[in-house]
């Protein structure tokens, strides 16, 4: 005896939507074992069917597509401070090195 399509599914509910590793990796743009190192560190719920096969819920996954909010856009102060974090970040090498050029001026000028 055949089991029906519609006898096969549970009632009420509409089945849940699993994905492979693969599948999961391509949802998210991640490397696979970027999504596998996140499933063993438990950052990324899923579950093992017949003990080998690695499945992840969908809703599971689209949990982490959420960006975090940007905290420039909620505090402009904030992104005063970040701005100029990043100016003295990136320019470190610039100001250091025409602080050196400027003492080696002085230096040079006042002897």
């Amino acid at each position: 005896m055949a089991v029906r399509e519609s006898e096969n599914r549970r009632v009420g509910r509409d089945p849940e939507k699993l994905l492979t590793l693969e599948e999961a990796s391509r949802q998210i743009g991640l490397p696979a074992d970027d999504v596998e190192a996140m499933v063993r560190s438990g950052k990324l719920p899923a579950f093992r069917l017949g003990g080998s096969l690695l499945r992840i819920k969908l809703q599971d996954l689209q949990g982490l597509k959420r960006p975090a909010p940007d905290r420039r856009k909620t505090d402009p102060q904030g992104a005063k401070k970040d701005r100029l974090f990043d100016f003295f970040y990136f320019n470190d090498f610039y100001l250091v090195a025409l602080l050196v050029i400027l003492t080696l001026l002085a230096l040079i000028f006042t002897l």
